[in-house]
């Protein structure tokens, strides 16, 4: 009995873990595709195309089909270069090619005749407008993340930068633990690296920290029924890595007690002002998987690693009258 009572317990864990990869390969990834073509704008086939990750130098290859064609699906969402070489042909690469959360970006290419050791550096941008889909949304990436005021820290506080979202709930606290009753902040859903991170009263079980998140988007209408799950909209959390680079962070707030002015009716009632301290303390790290004399995993292993969170102590006054003993 208890023979059975493993296997289908090793089973499940399975169906689970290939479903909870399939959510991830559908919900953050996207696709870089295109036109190769010569000077006379005469399609190129059999070409060789390269997709290399600019922090991670990890690359991907694809030829060009009879029609000229090449598509890269499941690509993680990044900064990435596209170079195309075949023969009688110079060498051409694109740079800067930024991948954002679930959006196919069409990177088109012409090529020149020449060697094929000679190489041309494209420096036209990508046009910020994706047409290959309906999705209405906004990416709010690590920058504004980061750098934009945000009390308590909490990322899905800063969808208010998109049309038509509204915020409610305390945004001064980041944790799960926190959020009951009228500082709750729900929402209709979202996955964090495709995984659902929403209850059954629909809070977010886990806020990520600021530190960890590199993007979210935040869709509002018509998205794929693939992420969908309410008709209100879509929180889409991609995680933070690591590249070649190795890159941190370390920061914190402080208040104390006594850097605080009381308030003005305490002040007139001679109540003293209340303990309320509060630390907030984060950081990261990341880089490429390196141990002296054993495995170097430049190119190919990176790690990242982010810590939050914060010692808060609310307190409050308030004045009383009570009857005196003559009364």
């Amino acid at each position: 009995m208890k023979r059975h009572f493993f296997f289908h317990l090793l089973v499940s864990l399975g169906v689970l873990a290939a479903a909870t990869g399939s959510a991830s390969a559908q919900s953050i990834y996207g696709s870089i595709r295109g036109l190769i073509t010569d000077p006379s704008s005469a399609i190129v086939a059999n070409a060789r195309v390269a997709l290399i990750n600019e922090g991670t130098r990890i690359e991907r290859t694809a030829t060009t089909n009879n029609t000229g064609e090449y598509v890269f699906s499941q690509v993680t969402p990044g900064t990435y270069t596209v170079a195309v070489e075949t023969q009688g042909f110079k060498k051409v690469e694109r740079k800067g090619v930024v991948l954002e959360t679930q959006n196919q970006l069409t990177v088109d290419l012409q090529l020149e005749v020449g060697n094929v050791a000679e190489s041309i550096s494209v420096t036209t941008e990508t046009p910020l407008i994706e047409t290959a889909t309906a999705s209405q949304g906004q990416v709010i990436d690590n920058q504004k993340l980061v750098d934009l005021p945000n009390i308590g820290r909490n990322p899905f506080m800063m969808s208010k930068l998109t049309p038509n979202i509204q915020m409610v709930g305390n945004p001064a606290y980041m944790r799960m633990q926190d959020q009951s009753g009228s500082s709750q902040i729900s929402f209709a859903g979202g996955p964090l690296d495709g995984v659902p991170i929403t209850d059954m009263n629909n809070r977010a079980i886990i806020i990520a920290s600021l530190e960890a998140v590199q993007e979210m988007k935040v869709q509002t209408n018509t998205y794929d029924a693939e992420i969908g799950r309410t008709g209100g909209g879509m929180f889409n959390v991609l995680l933070r890595s690591g590249a070649n680079e190795y890159h941190g962070s370390l920061g914190g707030w402080l208040r104390n007690t006594d850097w605080e002015a009381n308030a003005f009716f305490n002040n007139a009632s001679g109540i003293p002002r209340t303990d309320q301290p509060n630390r907030t303390y984060y950081g990261s790290f990341g880089g490429a998987v390196w141990i002296p004399k054993v495995y170097n995993g430049k190119n190919r292993t990176f790690f990242w690693v982010a810590l939050e969170g914060y010692r808060d102590t609310q307190g409050n006054s308030g004045q009383t009258a009570v009857p005196t003993a003559l009364e």
